[in-house]
């Protein structure tokens, strides 16, 4: 009997140590807190970065697979472009890709804004794929330009790719937008 009440005031005691812990600590935070909000705050500077070529190739370099943006323009017709891409890795890549559209083909003017994109005039089904591109591996995606679209491209304009597989073993791109200047 004379156990059971000793291990109570020790159960009592330690509480009684931890709560003055706890109100000591709780003083401090808030000593800390309203010292923090005193504190001045410099706004942030922000400073764009201009992309340039050597970026550019920076970019290219820190993805899986290199790609390039073959054109077949004929006046007055239909623009025939072929995004081809290999996989330099000395391994496949496991790819996924969120719906049937492997990769998209933007237009933009020589100011910069996006005047046309080949998935707009598109359907895909939503499904989810998983394929693994072979090491070595080359492949090929087809986009047509529309005559009306392609006669409007003059000097300035250029084409940009965008694959939309992403590697699923890795956290470098599978493939950094290609760009193709007219």
């Amino acid at each position: 009997m004379l156990y059971k009440a000793g291990l109570g005031l020790v159960v009592l005691s330690a509480l009684g140590c931890s709560q003055g812990a706890t109100s000591q600590s709780s003083i401090e935070v808030a000593e800390m807190t309203k010292a923090e909000s005193n504190a001045k705050v410099s706004p942030a500077i922000i400073t764009p970065i201009a992309k340039s070529d050597d970026m550019k190739a920076k970019l290219i370099a820190k993805s899986l697979f290199d790609g390039k943006l073959m054109v077949d323009r004929v006046a007055g017709s239909a623009m025939k472009v072929t995004l081809q891409y290999t996989n330099n890795q000395s391994h496949g890549v496991p790819l996924m890709f969120r719906s049937g559209m492997t990769a998209d083909l933007w237009l933009f003017n020589s100011a910069g804004k996006k005047v046309w994109a080949w998935s707009n005039e598109m359907m895909f089904t939503q499904a989810l794929r998983e394929t693994v591109m072979a090491a070595g591996k080359t492949q090929n995606v087809k986009f047509n330009i529309a005559a009306d679209v392609a006669s409007a491209i003059e000097k300035g304009y250029y084409l940009q790719a965008i694959f939309s597989g992403q590697a699923t073993e890795s956290t470098t791109p599978a493939m950094a937008p290609v760009l193709y200047k007219f």
